[in-house]
Formats: C-alpha cells, structure tokens, sequence
C-alpha cells in the first residue's frame, strides 16, 4: 500500500472520528434528567440491491423513540455538513420519513430528538437506476 494510499485512509479514519465525536456531543447538551429520546439507530430498511442505496431512490427512514416531540432525521457525509432530510412527530414508538439519496458516498444517518442524537447508522450510497417505484443501485 502507498503512503499517498495510507494517508487518505487515516484523513478519512480522523474524519469520521471526529464526526462520531460531534454527534455524540449533541447528546452531552442535554441536561441530566431530561427525557431520552432515539431508542436504536435509524433504519433505512433493506433496499433492493441489498448492500446499497440508489440515488434519486425513496427509502422508509424510521428510529425508535420511547418520548415525545419531533424527530429530526439527518444524513451526514465525514468532513461534510450535515443534510436535514425531515422530521416527524412518533406515531407510537416509531417516527419516519422518506430518503432520497443525492449524492454517491458511505454517509451516515442518524436522528435527533429533545436534543439527542441517536448513533449513526452508516449507508452505502451509488448511482440509483430505475423508475415507477422500482429503483436498484450497484
């Protein structure tokens, strides 16, 4: 392996280091005592090619919560800012909303509720093909 090669492998490892290191500091703003919120990590479902997700393709993102108030969802590309995606008020335990995917990259996603974030969720992004409700990626 290169030094070039090594290099960029430890810029991306820093990268998403402190990107983990930022999400998870949003939960620190919380003041002790105060209601929890993301209950698990955000899930955006099985898509069809079943490693990837499409650009330009609709994907369900839902997160447990076991509170109230809006969710936020977010995607987030290491080095990047984040992309709002939506929010939604939880029908019972579970808030949602729909992904599209803009741009090819590993991104991550993750929810924030009452000021807490949930873990990152990490998503493989590629160029989506297709239409009409059906959509794969490679």
């Amino acid at each position: 392996m290169s030094g070039d090669s090594m290099s960029r492998r430890r810029t991306r490892a820093g990268m998403a280091a402190a990107f983990l290191s930022m999400v998870f500091g949003v939960t620190m703003l919380v003041a002790p005592g105060a209601q929890a919120a993301p209950a698990g990590r955000v899930d955006a479902g099985v898509p069809l090619s079943s490693v990837v997700y499409g650009t330009g393709c609709t994907y369900p993102v839902t997160v447990p919560v076991n509170s109230s108030g809006w969710v936020e969802f977010w995607e987030v590309k290491p080095g990047l800012p984040a992309r709002f995606i939506g929010r939604d008020l939880p029908s019972g335990a579970l808030a949602s909303v729909t992904w599209v995917p803009r741009r090819i990259g590993d991104k991550y996603l993750y929810a924030v509720q009452n000021g807490k974030a949930s873990q990152p969720t990490l998503v493989k992004v590629r160029q989506g093909y297709g239409s009409n409700g059906t959509c794969f990626a490679f």
